[in-house]
């Protein structure tokens, strides 16, 4: 519940705030790339429930719709889209999606179709018990050069530990990288009280190993069925 309302208050603001720059950002594009300057996705939601998320464009008009970054030369067509790709602000419209519910300001990654990014079916159900989110602990790290499912550390852990402290740390972090000032995290560099906040269940299902987590998977689905 407090998750909602934080998403419901702050995102209602950050969206409102963000739907001018949305408009003036899809005009450069359109007029930069000579094409309609957004595009939606089909995107896996929370309990696997799919629903449609936006995005600005930036690759050529003959880029496959659902290729993966890791899987396509990045060729952002001029200096408006190659600074949207850099700063993640072709993401921007997600925000519009957070006051309605569809995506919350913190969370997973929302993952395309399993057509187009098939995932551990284990990976797949714990990510899905939580709200995808513009921002995230993937989305902020050095690994997300790759895909999330290449990590999925970043993910089990936000879903035992999350908390709005968490999710707080989180957005500041996100506003850091985006303003050029900070730099990406490991898991290492959550603040220890901010897992001692979270909704851990006991350390059953996560446990450490250096900078990575082992997930057992079999105490998981003894735990939510």
């Amino acid at each position: 519940m407090a998750k909602r309302v934080l998403d419901l208050l702050l995102g209602t603001i950050l969206a409102l705030v963000a739907l001018p720059v949305i408009l003036f950002l899809a005009l450069l594009v359109a007029v930069s790339i000579r094409a309609w300057p957004l595009f939606v996705h089909e995107r896996v939601g929370k309990g696997g429930r799919s629903f449609r998320c936006p995005k600005l464009r930036t690759l050529p008009r003959g880029t496959p719709a659902y290729a993966m970054k890791i899987d396509i030369p990045v060729v952002a067509q001029g200096r408006v889209a190659r600074f949207l790709r850099r700063t993640h602000l072709d993401e921007l419209p997600q925000l519009l999606l957070v006051p309605f519910g569809k995506m919350s300001l913190v969370g997973p990654r929302p993952k395309m179709p399993d057509g187009y990014e098939p995932v551990d079916p284990t990976y797949a159900m714990v990510r899905g018990q939580v709200t995808q989110g513009c921002t995230g602990l993937w989305q902020i790290s050095r690994h997300k050069s790759g895909m999330p499912h290449q990590s999925p550390d970043y993910d089990y852990f936000y879903v035992q530990h999350q908390s709005i402290a968490l999710d707080l740390w989180i957005l500041w972090r996100t506003a850091l990288g985006m303003a050029g000032i900070g730099r990406p995290i490991e898991l290492r560099d959550v603040p220890a009280v901010l897992v001692r906040m979270g909704t851990a269940r006991s350390g059953r299902y996560l446990r450490p190993q250096s900078d990575h987590l082992i997930w057992n998977a079999a105490a998981w689905d003894t735990a939510v069925s």
